[in-house]
Protein backbone atom coordinates (compact mmCIF):
# COMPACT_ATOMS: atom_id res chain seq x y z
CA UNK A 1 0.00 0.00 0.00
CA UNK A 2 1.16 3.52 -0.93
CA UNK A 3 1.40 5.73 2.00
CA UNK A 4 2.49 9.26 2.60
CA UNK A 5 6.33 9.75 4.51
CA UNK A 6 8.18 12.74 6.07
CA UNK A 7 11.50 12.66 5.81
CA UNK A 8 12.76 15.36 8.32
CA UNK A 9 16.32 15.74 7.77
CA UNK A 10 17.30 13.78 4.28
CA UNK A 11 20.66 14.52 3.78
CA UNK A 12 21.83 12.34 1.23
CA UNK A 13 18.35 10.55 0.89
CA UNK A 14 19.95 7.34 3.32
CA UNK A 15 16.15 6.70 3.95
CA UNK A 16 14.19 8.11 1.15
CA UNK A 17 15.45 5.94 -0.62
CA UNK A 18 14.22 3.22 1.45
CA UNK A 19 11.04 4.91 1.35
CA UNK A 20 10.75 5.07 -2.34
CA UNK A 21 11.76 1.49 -2.83
CA UNK A 22 8.83 0.30 -0.64
CA UNK A 23 6.41 2.72 -3.40
CA UNK A 24 5.85 5.20 -0.44
CA UNK A 25 5.30 8.58 -1.07
CA UNK A 26 7.82 11.36 0.32
CA UNK A 27 7.96 14.50 1.28
CA UNK A 28 11.62 15.10 2.29
CA UNK A 29 12.77 18.01 4.25
CA UNK A 30 16.36 19.83 4.00
CA UNK A 31 17.76 22.81 4.80
CA UNK A 32 20.45 22.41 2.58
CA UNK A 33 20.28 23.48 -1.33
CA UNK A 34 23.04 21.30 -2.39
CA UNK A 35 21.57 18.30 -0.81
CA UNK A 36 17.88 19.81 -2.18
CA UNK A 37 19.34 19.68 -5.92
CA UNK A 38 21.19 16.58 -5.36
CA UNK A 39 18.09 14.75 -4.30
CA UNK A 40 16.43 16.09 -7.65
CA UNK A 41 18.61 14.15 -9.78
CA UNK A 42 19.13 11.30 -7.91
CA UNK A 43 15.51 10.37 -7.28
CA UNK A 44 14.71 12.54 -10.67
CA UNK A 45 11.77 9.63 -11.78
CA UNK A 46 9.82 9.97 -8.67
CA UNK A 47 9.74 13.56 -8.93
CA UNK A 48 8.42 13.58 -12.31
CA UNK A 49 5.87 11.40 -11.80
CA UNK A 50 5.05 13.11 -8.07
CA UNK A 51 6.13 10.30 -5.99
CA UNK A 52 8.59 12.65 -4.37
CA UNK A 53 8.64 16.08 -3.44
CA UNK A 54 11.79 17.47 -1.90
CA UNK A 55 11.79 20.90 0.24
CA UNK A 56 14.42 23.26 1.47
CA UNK A 57 13.42 24.64 4.29
CA UNK A 58 14.39 24.35 8.40
CA UNK A 59 11.97 23.07 10.62
CA UNK A 60 11.83 25.84 13.65
CA UNK A 61 8.82 27.97 15.50
CA UNK A 62 8.79 31.09 13.74
CA UNK A 63 6.73 29.90 10.52
CA UNK A 64 7.80 32.27 7.12
CA UNK A 65 10.97 33.53 8.78
CA UNK A 66 14.45 32.87 8.08
CA UNK A 67 17.38 30.94 10.38
CA UNK A 68 21.00 30.24 10.14
CA UNK A 69 21.67 26.58 9.00
CA UNK A 70 25.35 25.31 9.55
CA UNK A 71 27.19 23.32 6.70
CA UNK A 72 29.27 20.91 8.21
CA UNK A 73 32.20 19.61 6.31
CA UNK A 74 30.85 16.15 7.43
CA UNK A 75 27.36 16.87 6.07
CA UNK A 76 25.04 14.92 8.01
CA UNK A 77 26.17 16.82 11.04
CA UNK A 78 24.92 19.82 9.27
CA UNK A 79 22.73 21.62 11.84
CA UNK A 80 20.89 24.56 13.46
CA UNK A 81 23.14 24.00 16.13
CA UNK A 82 27.17 25.49 15.53
CA UNK A 83 28.15 23.25 18.12
CA UNK A 84 26.92 20.31 16.54
CA UNK A 85 28.34 21.03 13.10
CA UNK A 86 31.52 21.67 14.47
CA UNK A 87 31.64 18.69 16.56
CA UNK A 88 35.12 16.59 15.65
CA UNK A 89 35.15 19.07 12.70
CA UNK A 90 34.26 22.26 11.69
CA UNK A 91 31.43 24.66 9.87
CA UNK A 92 32.43 25.46 6.06
CA UNK A 93 29.50 27.54 5.49
CA UNK A 94 26.20 29.34 6.64
CA UNK A 95 23.06 29.41 4.78
CA UNK A 96 20.33 31.58 5.61
CA UNK A 97 16.84 28.92 5.09
CA UNK A 98 13.27 30.13 5.61
CA UNK A 99 11.71 28.20 8.51
CA UNK A 100 8.76 25.67 8.17
CA UNK A 101 6.19 23.53 11.07
CA UNK A 102 5.57 20.56 10.51
CA UNK A 103 1.77 21.18 11.38
CA UNK A 104 1.54 23.70 8.44
CA UNK A 105 3.46 20.87 6.12
CA UNK A 106 0.85 18.52 6.98
CA UNK A 107 -1.69 21.28 6.60
CA UNK A 108 -0.47 21.78 2.48
CA UNK A 109 0.62 18.17 1.93
CA UNK A 110 -1.30 16.00 4.20
CA UNK A 111 -0.78 13.55 7.47
CA UNK A 112 1.77 11.17 7.04
CA UNK A 113 1.49 7.97 8.21
CA UNK A 114 5.15 8.12 9.33
CA UNK A 115 7.31 11.02 10.13
CA UNK A 116 11.12 10.40 10.27
CA UNK A 117 13.10 13.19 12.31
CA UNK A 118 16.50 13.62 12.23
CA UNK A 119 17.76 17.24 12.36
CA UNK A 120 21.11 16.98 14.58
CA UNK A 121 19.69 18.85 17.81
CA UNK A 122 16.60 20.23 16.78
CA UNK A 123 14.32 17.12 16.98
CA UNK A 124 12.58 18.52 19.95
CA UNK A 125 11.81 21.83 18.31
CA UNK A 126 10.19 19.67 15.36
CA UNK A 127 8.34 17.80 17.68
CA UNK A 128 6.94 21.10 19.28
CA UNK A 129 5.87 21.96 16.00
CA UNK A 130 3.17 19.58 15.98
CA UNK A 131 1.37 20.55 18.91
CA UNK A 132 -1.65 21.92 18.09
CA UNK A 133 -2.21 20.07 14.93
CA UNK A 134 -5.78 17.96 14.77
CA UNK A 135 -4.18 14.83 13.70
CA UNK A 136 -0.29 13.05 14.24
CA UNK A 137 1.17 10.37 12.22
CA UNK A 138 0.37 7.35 13.17
CA UNK A 139 4.10 6.56 13.17
CA UNK A 140 7.21 9.07 14.25
CA UNK A 141 10.79 8.49 15.34
CA UNK A 142 13.32 11.09 15.89
CA UNK A 143 16.81 10.95 17.81
CA UNK A 144 16.77 10.51 21.89
CA UNK A 145 19.29 13.18 22.37
CA UNK A 146 21.84 14.93 19.80
CA UNK A 147 24.64 16.64 22.15
CA UNK A 148 27.53 18.55 21.24
CA UNK A 149 30.94 18.14 23.28
CA UNK A 150 29.01 17.77 26.14
CA UNK A 151 27.22 15.00 28.02
CA UNK A 152 23.78 15.95 27.91
CA UNK A 153 21.94 15.11 31.70
CA UNK A 154 20.03 12.03 32.21
CA UNK A 155 16.52 14.79 32.38
CA UNK A 156 17.81 16.25 28.91
CA UNK A 157 17.79 12.88 27.79
CA UNK A 158 14.62 12.24 28.60
CA UNK A 159 12.73 15.52 26.97
CA UNK A 160 12.52 13.39 23.32
CA UNK A 161 10.70 11.22 24.98
CA UNK A 162 8.37 13.01 27.00
CA UNK A 163 7.25 15.32 24.36
CA UNK A 164 6.78 12.55 22.04
CA UNK A 165 3.95 11.62 25.17
CA UNK A 166 2.52 14.89 25.72
CA UNK A 167 1.91 14.83 21.33
CA UNK A 168 -0.24 11.72 22.30
CA UNK A 169 2.07 9.05 21.80
CA UNK A 170 1.37 5.76 23.77
CA UNK A 171 3.70 3.03 22.71
CA UNK A 172 7.88 3.07 22.30
CA UNK A 173 10.66 1.54 20.37
CA UNK A 174 14.38 2.35 21.06
CA UNK A 175 16.86 1.90 18.33
CA UNK A 176 20.56 1.39 17.93
CA UNK A 177 20.99 3.39 15.09
CA UNK A 178 24.93 2.16 14.59
CA UNK A 179 23.38 -1.71 14.96
CA UNK A 180 19.42 -1.40 13.65
CA UNK A 181 19.19 -3.39 17.17
CA UNK A 182 15.74 -2.58 18.82
CA UNK A 183 16.92 -2.58 22.57
CA UNK A 184 15.30 -4.63 25.16
CA UNK A 185 14.43 -3.93 29.06
CA UNK A 186 16.06 -7.29 30.05
CA UNK A 187 19.10 -7.60 27.60
CA UNK A 188 22.21 -5.76 28.06
CA UNK A 189 23.19 -4.26 24.61
CA UNK A 190 26.01 -1.70 26.04
CA UNK A 191 28.59 -4.49 27.18
CA UNK A 192 32.07 -4.22 26.31
CA UNK A 193 31.61 -8.62 26.26
CA UNK A 194 28.71 -8.55 24.44
CA UNK A 195 29.60 -5.75 21.70
CA UNK A 196 33.27 -7.91 21.00
CA UNK A 197 31.12 -10.55 20.55
CA UNK A 198 29.24 -9.00 18.10
CA UNK A 199 31.61 -6.99 16.60
CA UNK A 200 30.18 -3.86 17.60
CA UNK A 201 32.83 -2.21 19.71
CA UNK A 202 33.95 -1.37 16.11
CA UNK A 203 31.13 0.20 16.44
CA UNK A 204 31.65 2.33 19.30
CA UNK A 205 35.17 3.12 18.81
CA UNK A 206 33.84 4.80 16.06
CA UNK A 207 30.72 6.66 16.04
CA UNK A 208 29.33 6.09 12.53
CA UNK A 209 30.78 3.22 11.76
CA UNK A 210 28.35 0.50 12.17
CA UNK A 211 28.37 -0.42 8.60
CA UNK A 212 28.02 -4.02 7.89
CA UNK A 213 28.70 -5.35 11.62
CA UNK A 214 26.53 -7.25 13.60
CA UNK A 215 22.41 -7.06 13.84
CA UNK A 216 23.08 -4.08 11.01
CA UNK A 217 24.16 -6.79 8.70
CA UNK A 218 20.92 -8.80 9.62
CA UNK A 219 18.58 -5.75 9.56
CA UNK A 220 19.76 -5.84 5.43
CA UNK A 221 19.32 -8.98 5.23
CA UNK A 222 16.07 -9.22 6.57
CA UNK A 223 14.69 -6.12 4.09
CA UNK A 224 16.50 -7.42 1.09
CA UNK A 225 17.50 -3.65 0.77
CA UNK A 226 21.00 -2.27 1.07
CA UNK A 227 20.50 0.61 4.20
CA UNK A 228 23.18 2.88 4.23
CA UNK A 229 25.46 4.07 6.77
CA UNK A 230 23.46 6.50 8.46
CA UNK A 231 19.79 5.40 7.49
CA UNK A 232 17.31 4.65 9.77
CA UNK A 233 16.26 1.36 9.01
CA UNK A 234 12.84 -0.25 9.63
CA UNK A 235 9.92 1.65 11.28
CA UNK A 236 6.05 1.84 12.37
CA UNK A 237 5.25 -2.51 12.36
CA UNK A 238 8.70 -3.56 10.53
CA UNK A 239 10.45 -2.61 13.81
CA UNK A 240 11.35 -6.01 15.83
CA UNK A 241 10.15 -6.29 19.06
CA UNK A 242 7.57 -5.37 21.52
CA UNK A 243 6.15 -1.86 21.79
CA UNK A 244 6.49 -0.96 25.67
CA UNK A 245 5.22 2.09 27.41
CA UNK A 246 5.78 5.14 28.44
CA UNK A 247 7.00 4.27 32.06
CA UNK A 248 8.66 1.50 30.64
CA UNK A 249 10.26 3.56 28.06
CA UNK A 250 11.83 5.83 30.59
CA UNK A 251 13.52 3.27 32.79
CA UNK A 252 14.40 1.57 29.27
CA UNK A 253 16.88 4.57 28.46
CA UNK A 254 18.28 5.46 31.43
CA UNK A 255 19.31 1.52 32.00
CA UNK A 256 20.80 1.20 28.18
CA UNK A 257 22.55 4.76 28.37
CA UNK A 258 23.59 4.32 32.07
CA UNK A 259 25.67 1.67 30.50
CA UNK A 260 26.71 2.95 27.21
CA UNK A 261 28.44 5.97 29.61
CA UNK A 262 30.19 3.17 31.37
CA UNK A 263 31.92 2.40 28.36
CA UNK A 264 35.60 3.32 28.21
CA UNK A 265 34.97 3.88 24.55
CA UNK A 266 32.20 6.54 25.25
CA UNK A 267 32.08 9.98 23.77
CA UNK A 268 29.82 12.68 24.37
CA UNK A 269 27.44 12.50 21.47
CA UNK A 270 27.70 8.69 21.00
CA UNK A 271 24.63 7.10 22.40
CA UNK A 272 22.99 7.27 19.52
CA UNK A 273 19.15 5.84 19.25
CA UNK A 274 16.08 6.50 17.91
CA UNK A 275 12.64 6.44 19.69
CA UNK A 276 9.82 5.15 17.36
CA UNK A 277 6.05 5.92 19.18
CA UNK A 278 2.95 5.30 17.40
CA UNK A 279 -0.25 5.84 19.14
Amino acid sequence: MQRLIFDIGMNHGQDTGYYLWLNHRVVAIDADPTLIDLARQTFAAQVASGQFKPVNCAISYEEGSTIDFFISEKDEWNSLKKEIAERKTSVKGVVKVGVRRLASLMDEFGVPYYCKIDIEGYDEVALDTLKGAAQVPTFISAESECAGDQTLSEEQALSTLRKMHELGYQKFKLVDQATLSVLESNVKFYDNAHLAQKGLDKVLRKVNAGWGYGARQEAVKRAGYLFPETSSGFFGEDLAGDWVDYATATELLLRHRRDYFRLPTAVSYGFWCDWHATV
